[in-house]
């Protein structure tokens, strides 16, 4: 509570006012503060994903995943004519991603190869946002839990908290004035960070030039490998019985794919309860080496099991050793 200073001697003006500017100063910090802790964990979350899907940005992040760490730049332009994107490595091996819409260009000098590929792909800042909020609020409890600041820009916590033992626990520090996720922690089942990501710097310009979007290596005498379009599934249902999911998955996508340098055709499944996704790829004919049973690297999870002779199922994502499993065991052929 604040109370005035009480003084027999008579106020002057000036000192008064400087009071009341002080005061009031003070009760404005205080009230910008209560209301952006207020705001709903829900509310921030939306405000993360329309700013993936809209922000232009451009800035550096250190991503550990998978037993490594690396540095990337990117260039994120979102705009009349859809999103495009280059994202190239600052440290270990080098590569660079040029993102074209659904159009991925991936650029690897090690092998001197280059991977086209036509797909809705997301750079590692956009997987880790929620792709449907509305979902989340069944499987998970969601709670502002701080403020911060991260690459000098203040920030919002939010606690994203499993309610069973299918999925992994999350914290992301949301941008307040922009709403980009500027960095995110994913924990397994005993509280481990199993894979992190940070902005070092950010800048939200208007617009980034086109030059700055194409691609800056070379590929002279380059190996490329190309995705041959295929015809869409009838749907999963009509070929695959998916078995008992675990709560809250839900199938969002099925499509057919082609490996690149392999014969055959691979069906790939989507899952996703909102925020984690899991890919079911069904491969069928000569297998050579099959993939039983489970491995791990970083968050990511992965089980495989042969159904016949002749169909290898492997399922993988960032989800932990038992939800892969329980998906893949419950995939079937239909009667």
């Amino acid at each position: 509570m604040f109370a005035w200073p009480v003084s027999s001697k008579p106020v002057n003006k000036r000192h008064r006012t400087i009071h009341i500017g002080l005061l009031l100063g003070l009760l404005g910090g205080l009230l910008q503060a209560s209301a952006a802790a207020s705001e709903s964990a829900v509310g921030w979350l939306q405000k993360a994903a329309e700013a993936a899907r809209t922000l232009t940005y451009e800035g550096v992040f250190v991503y550990q995943h998978q037993g490594a760490l690396e540095a990337m730049r990117i260039y994120h332009r979102a705009d009349d004519s859809g999103v495009h994107e280059r994202l190239f490595s600052l440290t270990g091996t080098a590569r660079e991603i040029v993102r074209d819409n659904q159009k991925v260009m991936c650029i690897l000098p090690d092998s001197r190869s280059v991977l086209v590929d036509r797909r809705s792909a997301n750079n590692p800042i956009s997987q880790l946002v929620p792709r449907n909020v509305d979902l989340l609020a069944a499987s998970y409890k969601l709670e502002v839990v701080g403020e911060g600041r991260v690459a000098d820009r203040p920030v919002i916590k939010i606690g994203i908290d499993p309610k069973d033992h299918y999925r992994f626990g999350y914290r992301l520090w949301i941008d307040r004035q922009s709403g980009l996720l500027l960095q995110a922690d994913v924990f397994d089942g005993n509280g481990t960070a199993i894979e992190q990501l940070m902005f070092t710097e950010l800048r939200v310009p208007t617009s980034i030039p086109d030059d700055m979007l194409k691609p800056q290596m070379p590929t002279d005498g380059y190996t490329w490998y190309r995705e041959q379009p295929l015809p869409a599934p009838t749907g999963a249902a009509s070929k695959w019985k998916l078995g008992d999911l675990p709560p809250g998955f839900e199938l969002v996508a099925h499509e057919l794919r082609r490996v690149p340098g392999r014969d055959g055709v691979v069906e790939h499944l989507l899952f996703s309860d909102g925020l984690a996704n899991v890919s079911v790829y069904i491969e069928k004919g000569e297998l050579g080496q099959a993939f039983r049973g489970h491995s791990a690297m970083g968050a990511v999870r992965a089980y495989g099991r042969l159904l016949d002779d002749h169909t290898q199922i492997t399922v993988v994502g960032e989800v932990p050793a038992v939800t892969v499993e329980r998906i893949g065991e419950g995939i079937a052929a239909a009667d």
